[in-house]
């Protein structure tokens, strides 16, 4: 497995347009569009620094480079002074005010590497981890953001990344970097400040997933924490037999391979070349849980029992044909459930596709044509919200129709979209 990303975001808005456009259509200006909603709060992240809006697309807060915690209301910036030491902020979100300041010794940043997602976080957004990495050894300070336990310095000798930190903020995941796309996956115990011996791997499946000494191979592609926070899922690509998803169990200590994902096995060149559509999205709607492996640019979907850790069903659904070579660009929230659990919504490399979660079937194409690499759905199931593919523009539409309402356009590019919990 390997580790979810911060990111941050720039979005200044320009203007707002509204449109009348028919699904499946652009939406085009009007000054006679339906209203758009004003109560929910965007969160746009970019190169340069993250942005709170209302639908309308005025700012609310200018949050700077943060790490946002699960639901947007708490981010977290690490701040390095002349002096070359840290200050950890914990940031009141809705406002952008601090509301508390851990000081640290040296250069401390993000943990992150790769681009989909907060990174350096427990699912319960209670355990920051941030990282100063050096030639010959791994360095991380793990930050517990109430404020009721002291920072926890951790130095790992060899070539390790973040991966993941459990709940309870005792175990640090890290993966450890071998040649190409090798890697295995180790825990680092944070009471002791000791790696573990060994790797962590599904025992079950040595043979299909890792060797005699653990070590796996693939290609990061995204990953989510399952509902309750205590197992985590990566989808990987192995080189030559296709997708997998990794889970690891941050409790236990333990992980397992799903392995039947659709075209794991035999994924052609196309399936292979758009690995960057495959999505995670994870709801516990009344007690049951549940995990979808979408992706739309290949019209495949898995249902996945999070705590079973099994595709319980698959389906095909009708999509436009693959484009030709790789991925145009990498969706960065691919797939979204509804708050009510009835509703998923997934990128294809054009349009957006409704999927019925009571049997996987295909209800509806949302922008025929339009290309996005994010999506957001409003607390109360009304709105969705889609980030242009080029990042310089977000589409509202109604969530049940697919009829767009308006268009918030920004002054630049953001590369991920989410909703502030109200």
């Amino acid at each position: 497995m390997r580790r979810l990303l911060v990111a941050a975001v720039l979005p200044a808005i320009l203007a707002v347009s509204c449109g009348s456009a028919s699904r499946d259509q652009n939406p085009a200006p009007s000054a006679s569009a339906a209203p758009t909603r004003t109560n929910d709060a965007l969160v746009l992240g970019g190169a340069d620094g993250t942005k709170v809006i209302d639908a309308s697309g005025q700012v609310t807060a200018d949050l700077g480079r943060v790490i946002g915690a699960p639901g947007w209301t708490v981010a977290f910036a690490s701040d390095v002074d002349s002096s070359g030491n840290t200050a950890v902020r914990v940031i009141d979100a809705r406002t952008g005010r601090t509301a508390r300041t851990v000081q640290l010794t040296g250069r401390w940043a993000s943990a992150a590497e790769y681009g989909n997602g907060p990174s350096g976080l427990s699912p319960n957004g209670r355990w920051l981890v941030l990282a100063d990495p050096k030639a010959d050894r791994a360095v991380f300070q793990v930050i517990d953001t109430t404020g009721s336990a002291q920072p926890k310095r951790i130095e790992i000798p060899g070539r390790f990344s973040f991966d993941a930190i459990s709940d309870n903020g005792e175990s640090l995941f890290l993966v450890e970097r071998l040649d190409g796309t090798k890697y295995r996956v180790r825990v680092a115990d944070v009471r002791s400040g000791l790696l573990v011996p060994g790797a962590v791997i599904d025992v079950k499946q040595v043979a299909t997933t890792a060797d005699e000494n653990g070590v796996m191979n693939g290609s990061y592609t995204t990953a989510t924490a399952g509902p309750g926070g205590e197992w985590y899922f990566s989808v990987y690509q192995h080189p030559t037999k296709g997708p997998y998803i990794h889970a690891l169990n941050t409790h236990t200590r333990i992980a397992e391979c799903i392995l039947d994902l659709p075209t794991f096995g035999n994924a052609s060149a196309v399936e292979m070349a758009k690995q960057p559509f495959w999505s995670l999205a994870a709801d516990d709607y009344h007690g049951i849980a549940r995990l979808y492996a979408v992706n739309g640019a290949l019209g495949r979907i898995a249902l996945v029992d999070p705590y079973e850790i099994k595709v319980k069903r698959s389906a095909t659904f009708k999509v436009p044909a693959p484009a030709p070579g790789p991925a145009a660009f990498v969706p960065h929230a691919g797939a979204a459930v509804s708050p009510d659990g009835y509703r998923l919504y997934a990128l294809g490399e054009t349009g957006i596709f409704l999927i019925d979660t009571s049997d996987l079937s295909m209800r509806a194409t949302f922008a025929q044509g339009s290309a996005f690499r994010g999506l957001a759905v409003s607390p109360d199931n009304s709105t969705l919200y889609a980030l242009a593919a080029d990042g310089r523009s977000v589409t509202v539409l109604d969530a049940r129709t697919g009829r767009p309402s308006a268009t918030l356009r920004l002054a630049a590019p953001a590369d991920s979209i989410a909703i502030q919990r109200p």
